[in-house]
């Protein structure tokens, strides 16, 4: 399973993520059967959440700062939503699903592993 995580542009702040049943060859698995009980495609987990709001004044101050710390903030950003998602993961018993389980960023060439609580790039994702 694969939970993607789509950020807007930076200046929305709104982030969606979708749960992918994938193969091992990276490919989208689809449900061609009728047996409504086997998940297979995708799942919108949660669409549009703002996750920051500044307020008229601070939005050029944010932006200059931003400019100058783009990457830092990415890769802090990045963790953050990884952080959250696998506390997420562990308090809904994740470890229970017995197929791997995967939270990237959209396009992003790692994705942090929810069974080994580590990042691994996508040529370890999908080598196994």
């Amino acid at each position: 399973m694969d939970f993607v995580a789509f950020v807007d542009d930076p200046s929305e702040f709104n982030l969606s993520i979708t749960m992918f049943s994938m193969d091992r060859q990276a490919n989208e698995v689809f449900n061609e059967g009728k047996d409504s009980t086997i998940f297979a495609g995708s799942m919108g987990m949660i669409e549009n959440v703002r996750y920051t709001h500044l307020l008229g004044n601070q939005t050029g101050d944010f932006w200059d700062f931003y400019e100058k710390n783009e990457e830092e903030i990415n890769l802090a950003e990045k963790q953050a939503f990884a952080t959250w998602v696998a506390d997420c993961w562990k308090k809904a018993d994740g470890q229970a699903i017995t197929l791997p389980a995967y939270f990237s960023l959209h396009d992003d060439y790692e994705s942090f592993d929810l069974k080994k609580n580590q990042w691994v790039t996508d040529d370890e994702k999908w080598s196994y």
